[in-house]
């Protein structure tokens, strides 16, 4: 896995999400499924790791700066930011507080 500053260097700017909750809560907004066309453009992403559990991500983590997304295990449609910090892993379930699909995901 890349630190936050290799995977971003050649990531155009768009749509943030402005929004993280932990992921030990549940999500208040009902989640879409993720359409084929957006599953087709994650899956060329080097961050992008599909569904798996927190501790298969956390395993992928080497150092500090390290990251992935991942599909929730536990809140399906949803995705998680697993990242190390301070040589710990963080699991962020990112939410959209609109309650609808980030096209830009």
């Amino acid at each position: 896995m890349k630190p936050f500053e290799d995977a971003l260097k050649n990531q155009s700017l768009g749509p943030m999400l402005s929004k993280a909750a932990s992921v030990e809560c549940i999500s208040p907004v009902s989640p879409r499924a993720p359409d084929a066309k957006m599953l087709e453009e994650l899956n060329t992403e080097p961050w992008y790791q599909g569904e798996m559990s927190r501790k298969e991500a956390e395993g992928l983590l080497e150092k500090d700066g390290d990251f992935l997304v991942r599909k929730s295990t536990t809140n399906p449609g949803s995705f998680v930011l697993t990242g190390m910090h301070n040589g710990q892993a963080k699991h962020l379930l990112l939410v959209d507080p609109e309650g609808t699909r980030n096209d830009a995901w």
